[in-house]
């Protein structure tokens, strides 16, 4: 009788083992996790930094193909933070923080910058996508959008149709 309860104890510890191994390889660690919402959020402040710098520049008002600045860039973050009109942004990585890059490059282009866990690759909003560390979006705010092009650091390819889980991409150097 002992050696069928242990047997029954050996198979289950055997089982729960099998499912935790499972379930991190299909869901992730709780780090990978913590990782993958730190970069969410790295995206979010980002969006809302752009965000409020074009309503700083325009007045809060719509920006468009004939609209015209109503003054010049903001000259760093807490610029953006001190005039913000829609929504106060988070300056700094919410790892490390570190505050997000900001330059500006001539009159009407700027750049923000965030340094990345992961790759971002969706089938959506594609002006966001990112490789893994540092990366930069550059933006025109005589756009309708304010969106001018992502500037990542080294070449960023999307990985080939059927592979990957859909949010991943493939960094190459």
């Amino acid at each position: 009788m002992k050696n069928s309860h242990r047997s029954f104890g050996i198979a289950a510890t055997i089982i729960v083992l099998v499912a935790l191994v499972w379930g991190f390889a299909v869901v992730g660690s709780p780090f990978t996790g913590r990782l993958e919402r730190f970069d969410e959020r790295r995206l979010q402040d980002l969006q809302i930094i752009n965000s409020e710098i074009l309503a700083i520049v325009y007045g809060n008002r719509i920006g468009g193909p004939d609209a015209v600045p109503a003054r010049s860039l903001p000259s760093a973050l807490p610029e953006v933070l001190q005039n913000a009109i829609h929504q106060r942004p988070q300056i700094t990585d919410p790892q490390t923080g570190i505050p997000y890059e900001y330059r500006i490059t001539d009159a009407s282009h700027y750049e923000l910058c965030a340094t990345f866990a992961f790759p971002r690759i969706q089938s959506y909003d594609i002006f966001w996508d990112h490789p893994a560390g540092r990366s930069c979006y550059e933006f025109d705010v005589r756009e309708p959008q304010g969106h001018g092009k992502p500037v990542p650091i080294g070449q960023f390819s999307p990985p080939p149709l059927g592979e990957g889980s859909g949010d991943r991409a493939v960094l190459q150097q």
